[in-house]
């Protein structure tokens, strides 16, 4: 039982990591709309301003949040000194997150004017001096908190960042050493120098660290993140650790099932069968969510018989929504439209809110032509999720190819342009919206722009797509290249996902 507890908490954990979303519930919403009401009444309003900002902050909308505090800092009175150091502090964040590092470094220095000698200040200072390539600067702020706070784990992490950017790696060594002796049984600790290790480029280091975070952690989300993103780039670093964990431990059960889970989830799909299926050799670890997580490898194998079984296995032991969710992807990919949409209307009958069954849902619905009924389940989807621009591509999609209603269609491309896109897919969404809207050589731009900063395996793919999508076919089956080059695994995305306009099938005669 105490196995199976564990291996559930390990489940959730994972699954968790895929609502990356911001989305706003609504009380959130209902706060804004409170906010903006006030500040109707009363534009000058300095409070309100910043409590709206700091909201808007939380939802990452940088923008909103910066000109809101830039409003509050020139309403608020020079007497209210606590809330003025609360504006520029905030300030500094929300010009990090824009990577404007010198207003960050201009608002954190007047917050210390009012503050001299603020602890968590001249930490941020540190940090934004790093930004601006600073390292002699940064390391004398972080030094200066020694005096604030002795043996500071905060200062010892922030000079070993200095150091290792003026490559004095054998300093940041020994205060990574001090850093760990000053809180050695938080798991954060373990995290941060895992952060260090990969910025010195041990990667090994890196995973043994994150690991032991892992071990040590009850909410272990920070470090399985931090493990899965190094997986993503360096799977052969953390498969290592996980094995010398596996030798060692008495217990190889959990490792196997965080093996499984990193390897599926960072598109390591052969990986992550070989680690379940050793798994499920153990009558414990026959639970839904092995199964089903077993059911996403094979269907990244492009195993359709293999993941239709495991998905059936996992929903005779008790599956719920997600399994559901899943089962109605793997029988669109075996071409059962019908009984694809069974299944997703079954996972929505234990959450209907689950955007990942409404998501298959509206595919299988697409899939079926039913324009109408694709329209239901992606307006259902876009009020729980209202910025998610594959939902709103597939409802352009629908409006203007299923129900001929162009018009609905433009101002679905238009959202999705005018939402930030760092990094792919989101950056492939906003090219082929701008595409369709016929602006090709911003799209073009788009996607150049995003592939100079993104070079990725699923970077490469995403791009793969968007020429694939708008016609530059040599150029697309050069990317897709590239991707399975650089470790892309994915043989459901390259071979079989008929997604309309988030696919690679107009190249795909090139590969038989």
């Amino acid at each position: 039982m105490k196995i199976l507890k564990t291996l559930g908490c390990l489940a959730l954990c994972a699954s968790s990591l895929l609502c990356s979303a911001q989305q706003i519930n609504p009380i959130t919403k209902a706060m804004l709309n409170g906010y903006s009401e006030l500040l109707k009444e009363n534009p000058k309003d300095y409070q309100t301003l910043y409590e709206r900002a700091a909201q808007y902050y939380s939802l990452s909308r940088y923008e909103d949040a910066h000109n809101d505090l830039v409003k509050a800092l020139e309403y608020t009175p020079a007497k209210e000194k606590a809330l003025r150091e609360s504006e520029l502090s905030l300030m500094a964040d929300v010009a990090v997150e824009t990577k404007n590092y010198d207003l960050a470094l201009q608002s954190i220095e007047e917050a210390l004017q009012l503050s001299p000698g603020n602890y968590a200040y001249t930490y941020k200072m540190g940090n934004i001096l790093l930004y601006l390539d600073r390292p002699q600067d940064a390391y004398r702020t972080f030094s200066a908190m020694q005096s604030m706070k002795s043996r500071s784990q905060e200062a010892y992490i922030g000079m070993a960042k200095a150091c290792i950017a003026m490559k004095n790696y054998q300093e940041a060594e020994e205060l990574m050493k001090e850093a760990e002796n000053a809180d050695a049984t938080n798991y954060l600790t373990y995290c941060r120098l895992g952060d260090l290790y990969l910025d010195m480029d041990q990667p090994e280091n890196a995973a043994t660290n994150y690991l032991l975070g892992f071990t040590m952690s009850k909410d272990s989300q920070r470090p399985l993140e931090s493990l899965i993103a190094l997986a993503d780039s360096n799977y052969n670093a953390v498969a290592t650790a996980l094995d010398f964990a596996a030798e060692k431990a008495e217990n190889r059960i959990p490792i196997l099932f965080l093996k499984g889970n990193i390897a599926c989830e960072s598109g390591n799909y052969s990986q992550a069968d070989a680690a379940l299926t050793q798994l499920l050799s153990y009558q414990e670890a026959k639970i839904p969510g092995v199964y089903a997580k077993l059911a996403e490898a094979k269907l990244g194998e492009y195993d359709l018989a293999g993941a239709a079984q495991a998905i059936d296995n996992a929903i005779t032991l008790g599956g719920a929504a997600d399994e559901y969710a899943l089962k109605s992807i793997v029988d669109l990919a075996n071409g059962d439209a019908s009984k694809a949409i069974q299944d997703a209307s079954k996972a929505l009958t234990y959450d209907a809110n689950s955007t990942d069954a409404l998501m298959a849902k509206a595919k299988a619905q697409i899939a079926s032509n039913d324009g109408q009924g694709a329209l239901d389940t992606l307006n259902e989807l876009i009020m729980i999720s209202p910025d998610n621009q594959e939902a709103l591509l597939l409802r352009a999609y629908t409006n203007q190819d299923l129900l001929k209603n162009g018009k609905a269609a433009v101002g679905d491309f238009n959202r999705v342009i005018l939402e930030d896109a760092e990094a792919f897919p989101a950056i492939a969404y906003k090219a082929i919206a701008q595409a369709k809207t016929g602006k090709k050589l911003d799209a073009d731009s788009t996607v150049e722009e995003g592939l100079k900063s993104n070079t990725g395996k699923d970077d490469l793919y995403w791009g793969a797509v968007y020429y694939a999508q708008t016609g530059n076919l040599e150029k697309a089956n050069d990317l897709l290249q590239k991707a399975i080059f650089a470790g892309y695994q994915n043989q459901y995305t390259v071979k079989g996902d008929n997604t309309p306009w988030l696919n690679v099938a107009p190249i795909r005669h090139l590969n038989k």
